[in-house]
């Protein structure tokens, strides 16, 4: 494996939640119900062919903008609601979360998993606020990426190179999010515009050309607020075809302060409580390829999915400390 495939290994124990499907961009599972209406979502061109976005606007200069943009950044706070379909056990998912990035390499990313009642309902616990419990915690330090596994009580923890970090922020869980890089995304995946719904957004689909990027996922949907340039749905997309990961990402903070604890592990607190650590699961005193990460980041085996246009806003009590 080259240099390249190596940095992969570290960003694929952070994108172990890519999935794939046939899912057309502007289709869903059905989010939770309630809470704030969430921006719409961009559709498919007909035929799954990519149509101009917004007339007057093209590839280049889209790319261009959502560089200049994601340069701007120095910080990055969102909150997530995300929807996993499960084809292979006819399940859906739901999880609310919270995604801090502070430039250059910096990560906090929390997902609870919401309840459901016997029809598959997600549960709330009062209004506007659901019944959620920990499920999956990524930090990434910027010489080590943190994973904080809720169902088995375990913490991975994955060595990064020098140049690896700023790498598994940019190709993690939420690729595309946070420092975009317009030359580097041509070179690596095939860009198209595709229709959106909303005339205050733009769509892109985006397929990888690279082996090790079609590990992580076979295509993702990326909507942008035609404002700010800024995600504010990310549907990816597995390599089996089999599932789709749909995040929501709102409201979406740039450069708010934020505080430095979030990406600290603290990690006695968690000993305390009887999590056993694993340090370098994969050996060789680096992460392996992607596909060797993903046993520790998804120990069930399923591939998921995230949620729709519609999804409600996650709760504010259930978040990750914010500042």
């Amino acid at each position: 494996m080259d240099r390249r495939g190596a940095m992969i290994g570290a960003s694929g124990l952070l994108a172990a939640w890519a999935v794939g499907g046939t899912l057309a961009f502007g289709q869903a599972a059905k989010a939770p119900a309630g809470g704030r209406q969430q921006p719409a979502a961009p559709a498919a061109a007909a035929q799954g062919q990519a149509a101009p976005a917004n007339p007057g606007i093209d590839v280049e200069t889209l790319l261009r903008k959502w560089e200049e943009q994601s340069s701007k950044l120095k910080t990055l706070d969102v909150k997530i609601t995300r929807t996993d379909t499960i084809p292979e056990f006819d399940e859906v998912e739901y999880f609310e979360g919270r995604a801090i990035f502070k430039n250059p390499n910096l990560a906090f990313i929390n997902f609870k998993k919401i309840k459901q009642d016997a029809n598959g309902k997600p549960v709330k616990k009062a209004e506007n606020v659901w019944d959620s419990v920990d499920d999956e915690r990524i930090i990434c330090t910027g010489t080590e990426v943190w994973q904080f596994k809720s169902d088995t009580g375990q913490i991975f923890i994955y060595p990064l190179e020098k140049d690896q970090a700023a790498k598994a922020i940019e190709e993690g869980p939420l690729p595309f999010l946070f420092n975009m890089k317009a030359e580097e995304a041509k070179q690596r995946y095939t860009i198209e515009t595709v229709k959106t719904k909303d005339a205050k957004s733009y769509g892109v689909r985006i397929r990888p050309k690279l082996d090790v990027d079609r590990e992580s996922f076979s295509q993702a949907m990326v909507q942008l607020d035609s404002s700010f340039i800024l995600p504010i749905r990310i549907i990816l997309f597995s390599p089996n075809g089999k599932g789709t990961k749909d995040f929501v990402l709102y409201p979406v903070e740039p450069n708010a302060p934020v505080n430095d604890e979030n990406f600290t592990p603290k990690q006695q607190a968690f000993v305390a409580k009887g999590w056993k650590v694993v340090r370098n699961p994969m050996g060789e005193g680096r992460p392996g390829n992607a596909q060797g990460a993903r046993p520790a980041a998804a120990p069930t085996g399923r591939p998921a999915a995230a949620p729709p246009a519609n999804a409600a806003r996650p709760p504010a009590g259930n978040a990750a400390p914010r500042r």
